[in-house]
């Protein structure tokens, strides 16, 4: 398989990945908006919500890498 090819199809597979993770990120941003310092860090001290944001964080700067290599 080509190198060119091998990238286009990572960036489309992390952007399919990317589409739920954000919606996730963004339904709870606007539900912790405006809560006070300690709520906020209870929701992040969660499991899944580590699991997720830590996801989040990767996908987003794989896809940032392989976008800019363009």
């Amino acid at each position: 398989m080509n190198n060119v090819t091998k990238k286009w199809i990572f960036l489309k597979a992390s952007s399919v990945i990317l589409i739920p993770l954000m919606l996730w990120f963004i339904i709870n941003l606007v539900s912790i908006y405006d809560k006070e310092y300690q709520q906020v860090m209870d929701f992040f001290s969660t499991q899944p919500t580590k699991l997720l944001f830590s996801l989040l964080l990767i996908f987003a700067f794989f896809f940032s890498n392989l976008s800019i290599s363009e």
